[in-house]
């Protein structure tokens, strides 16, 4: 999928720094063209992620621009913006570290979980600092951030070409066949995004718990449902 490839992309660029230190010159302003070096490039970053991916104009139509601002004014007018919560992978992330809200800094979401113990999503973001020290919005690499809803002043949603995917039948003869099929047929689980189910793999904690949920929320409508048919049938013998 398109949205992969930009995230393939951008995960190989981690741990690219600017030369000199400081100066803010990076091979991402060189293919926007004259002019341009010298400019904090957490944008540029960005669009050069989703141009090598193919996938320019579903970053700010495909232009250049250096303000955080102007991306922000072109996906409202789109009517591209999301809530925080509502992140998932792919998303562009708006942020100001000063307690403003006019953005200053953004980056790409390759996490989008909140977590019930510190809620916050994991982003790719060019010209930030490796670690919680240094400039955030002006540290001169490309680093995998945690970034927290205090901190996010919007999410964007680029629309990313869409492919059609070929489903992946590993569930075909396998032991559990049977019962996959009916997690699948309630809604349990939908699967991967390549249309496999990958049966033998093992799942993570916030899968497991969302299957969970899932399974729960399920079995509450019916039992629901049977209460409210016990209470008519209760009506019908009166």
């Amino acid at each position: 999928m398109s949205v992969q490839k930009v995230m393939e992309i951008a995960r190989g660029e981690l741990g690219y720094t600017e030369y000199p230190p400081g100066s803010n010159r990076t091979k991402y302003w060189q293919e926007y063209g004259e002019g341009w070096q010298g400019q904090p490039w957490c944008v540029a970053f960005l669009w050069w992620c989703f141009r090598q991916a193919g996938e320019g104009n579903a970053f700010f139509g495909g232009a250049r621009t250096a303000s955080c601002g102007t991306i922000l004014r072109w996906y409202q007018e789109q009517g591209l913006t999301v809530p925080v919560a509502d992140t998932q992978v792919g998303d562009i992330v708006l942020m100001n570290f000063r307690g403003g809200r006019d953005p200053e800094h953004c980056g790409l979401v390759t996490d989008p979980y909140w977590h019930y113990d510190a809620r916050y999503v994991t982003t790719i973001e060019g010209n930030t600092s490796p670690g919680a020290e240094g400039s955030q919005d002006n540290g001169g690499c490309v680093a995998l951030k945690r970034r927290y809803p205090y901190q996010i002043v919007a999410v964007c949603r680029p629309q990313y070409k869409a492919e059609e995917v070929k489903p992946v039948d590993d569930i075909t003869g396998h032991w559990a066949e049977k019962a996959i099929n009916w997690e699948l047929d309630v809604g349990i689980s939908n699967g991967y995004p390549d249309g496999s189910y990958r049966p033998n793999a093992f799942i993570t904690r916030a899968e497991d718990a969302a299957k969970l949920y899932r399974f729960c929320e399920m079995m509450e409508k019916e039992l629901s449902e049977l209460r409210a048919e016990i209470a008519r049938l209760k009506e019908v013998v009166k």
